[in-house]
């Protein structure tokens, strides 16, 4: 592998990747990305590249900016915390990490390629980065859309279920409306009173989750096992009219609140998540997977004799796999960023350092 000296900043190139000079260590950068460009909503990457200006030092690396190609500049976040624990020193090998923002070429053949390390300003590398309130707003966004989707999905199903209480003493179904709205409602709050507002809702978010819990079990534990033989079915048709229609009823109203049990725990968990309680979100999936292995769905596989269409993914093969995917998602979205990556042109990156000046 060829490679050559990167303007003196510490690192050579090698196909498009980064090699600390002299460390014999392939750097690569992974974790979470937040890739911002000009298309995306509220996002001032213009503004983002001046105050760049402010962060690390650029000057070095304005000579070497070309109109007409495309950039990638990625920022680190997390900083100040590793500073402060002695565990970061900026431009060493792979063990200690190299955390400066870097500037990237992306190449017609699809690679990238280093430009230069931007290296933080020495009486800013304590101080925090300014990007990480950035990364955080744009994950609170992210977060609360997720929630806001999850509710407009919750409601179509809540109002299948409410047709199937009709006349039930238990109103499970106003108790998650409820708790739905008071989570909607708190989003809308200034950051300051919206977790006091989600602690409050919540509480009543876990009661309904328990209740449709209980249902969704009770109803599960009642349903019949389906005979095998087709002519079983057939007498026992004849003798018990409507009851092959009961079986598919049953069906369906098992599925309804097996789904707004899942969104229930979605729900309870997103509650967390956007609160920063990652391992209280945790723990919420965690007991759901643990309530839904103890039920058993062996009578509902039986369906299968007389669904024909019915197969292996329908939830009550992988009641708890499903959970398990949920809990995946959640955490990942609720995971902080380690870099966000600036995508813009040459141009308007020019544009933004002399404006900047």
């Amino acid at each position: 592998m060829s490679t050559e000296n990167n303007h003196g900043t510490g690192l050579v190139k090698g196909k498009g990747q980064m090699i600390p000079e002299n460390s014999g260590d392939l750097e690569v950068v992974n974790g979470k990305v937040l890739v911002l460009t000009e298309e995306t909503a509220n996002a001032d990457v213009k503004g983002y590249l001046v105050q760049l200006m402010q962060y690390a030092n650029i000057g070095q690396v304005v000579t070497h900016i070309e109109k007409g190609v495309e950039y990638i500049v990625q920022i680190p976040l997390e900083h100040k915390k590793a500073f402060q624990a002695g565990e970061l020193l900026m431009n060493e090998s792979k063990k200690t990490g190299i955390n400066w923002p870097t500037l990237v070429k992306e190449l017609e053949n699809g690679k990238r390629e280093i430009v230069a390390n931007l290296p933080v300003k020495e009486e800013l590398r304590v101080q925090g980065n300014p990007f990480e309130s950035i990364a955080q707003g744009y994950q609170n966004i992210y977060l609360q859309q997720q929630i806001t989707e999850l509710t407009e999905i919750m409601t179509r199903t809540l109002k299948v279920v409410e047709q199937i209480e009709k006349g039930q003493k238990d109103d499970r179904v106003g108790l998650m409306k409820g708790a739905k709205s008071g989570i909607l409602l708190a989003l809308k709050l200034p950051h300051e009173e919206r977790q006091m507002a989600i602690v409050q809702a919540r509480a009543q978010l876990h009661e309904a989750q328990g209740q449709i819990l209980e249902t969704l079990r009770t109803k599960i534990c009642a349903f019949r096992k389906i005979p095998e033989s087709a002519w079983k079915r057939f007498w026992i048709e004849v003798a018990h009219s409507g009851t092959h229609e009961g079986w598919d009823k049953d069906f369906r109203e098992i599925q309804s609140y097996y789904s707004l049990y899942l969104q229930a725990t979605q729900l309870l968990a997103g509650s967390y998540a956007i609160c920063g309680h990652t391992l209280e979100a945790e723990r919420v999936y965690e007991l759901a997977e643990e309530e839904l292995s103890s039920i058993s769905f062996d009578a509902m596989k039986t369906l299968r004799y007389i669904q024909k269409k019915r197969n292996g993914d329908m939830f009550y093969y992988h009641p708890v796999e499903y959970i398990t995917a949920d809990k995946e998602a959640c955490l990942e979205a609720a995971k902080d960023y380690d870099y966000i990556a600036l995508k813009v042109s040459g141009e308007k990156m020019l544009e933004a350092f002399n404006d900047g000046e």
